[in-house]
């Protein structure tokens, strides 16, 4: 699932190792798959979220229970028909990746007021792929169908669920493929796909999403003021989970703040214990959530997607609330690790080790390793 050049490999072992196999992966998602609209609104009532269409359908595999609380946020990300339910047949897709019944969340119309979800959604494949029968399967797995998607061709992909801490696909030919291998632009869950399954979610527990593992939603924080109050309550954003013994976590964190992470042991090494109980940020859900809650900003939710063209600088023209990159030039699919600068040569970031002190300050460093731009949201 992670992004990897041998020049960011070569780099990594100078000791970015753990920033570019834990960032570059962040789950977030970026690209063609990225680019619905989403919005944001309050849920009227404590909501149930459902992998399927049905307001009939038991808690379970395919329902979660009070994941949405009464009065919370949650981001809308498309919207459908279906069975009727108080009194509406649409349904509202989350950015969790579950259905809602649109009659009982507060977008001020009785109409839809997103773009329709389109599903399923077809990706090339990067290399053959068997088609295995069961999520998480071995590719020689009983069943397994032998290069069911050749390299480039379309896989026809129509929800994703978690196994093991990785993404998979299931396809409309009632399929699994391991995600990492399909090109869906992402490196964490397609905006627009629905989940098959609710492995990976919890309740809401009345915080916004923060207990979900992978990147969250939370209300957007104010857009008006000047360019420096903007960046100041950016950096107060970020700040204000320094201390709160939040984890480094895989994946973790976004625009509600801190959740767990999705995958289970970072670098398929079980001594570096389990990042799927921890709670805290990775670096670009950490900047995602700054520039979120500080000035109602979306960067996107990994390092690929922060890293945009049309808003570089030179390096030599930092600014307090820029964002620093790692890898290699211009080239946006090699991004590493992402810090917000503060000035006089100190950034803020989320960072390992996986302690306590993960979300820091500290002075710049691995200059040799920087992108040839930083980037600046707020001119």
């Amino acid at each position: 699932m992670l992004t990897r050049t041998s020049t960011a490999l070569r780099r990594a072992a100078t000791g970015l190792l753990a920033l570019a196999f834990a960032c570059a992966a962040t789950g977030a998602t970026t690209g063609s798959a990225s680019a619905a609209e989403e919005r944001t609104y309050q849920v009227k009532t404590t909501l149930d979220g459902r992998t399927v269409k049905d307001p009939d359908v038991a808690v379970g595999s395919r329902r979660i229970a009070d994941v949405y609380p009464a009065g919370s946020p949650v981001t809308l990300v498309c919207q459908d028909r279906g069975p009727s339910y108080g009194g509406s047949d649409i349904w509202d897709l989350t950015d969790d990746g579950l259905w809602i019944p649109d009659a009982y969340v507060d977008t001020d119309s009785t109409g839809m007021v997103m773009g329709e979800c389109a599903v399923p959604k077809s990706y090339p494949a990067k290399a053959d792929l068997n088609g295995r029968t069961k999520k998480g399967g071995a590719a020689t797995a009983p069943g397994a169908v032998v290069d069911k998607y050749r390299a480039g061709q379309s896989v026809p992909v129509d929800c994703q669920a978690l196994s093991g801490g990785s993404i998979w696909d299931h396809t409309t030919d009632d399929l699994w493929v391991p995600d990492e291998y399909v090109k869906t632009g992402v490196t964490g869950f397609v905006k627009g796909l629905p989940r098959c399954d609710v492995d990976g979610l919890r309740p809401g527990g009345g915080d916004g999403g923060t207990n979900t593992h992978g990147r969250n939603t939370g209300p957007a924080g104010p857009t008006t003021g000047t360019r420096q109050q903007k960046v100041d309550r950016v950096i107060a954003a970020a700040k204000s989970q320094m201390g709160k013994g939040l984890l480094y976590s895989w994946g973790a964190g976004g625009k509600g703040g801190p959740s767990y992470g999705i995958h289970h042991y970072p670098d398929n090494n079980p001594a570096n214990g389990d990042d799927y109980d921890r709670r805290g940020f990775d670096c670009s859900g950490f900047t995602l959530y700054a520039f979120w809650k500080g000035a109602g900003i979306d960067i996107g939710a990994n390092t690929t997607a922060q890293y945009k063209s049309r808003h570089f600088v030179p390096l030599t023209q930092l600014q307090p609330g820029d964002l620093i990159f790692w890898g290699d030039g211009d080239d946006r699919n090699t991004t590493t690790h992402v810090a917000l600068y503060l000035g006089d040569d100190q950034i803020l970031e989320a960072a390992p080790p996986r302690d306590g002190n993960s979300v820091h300050i500290r002075g710049t460093y691995g200059r040799g390793s920087w992108t040839a731009h930083a980037v600046r949201y707020i001119d």
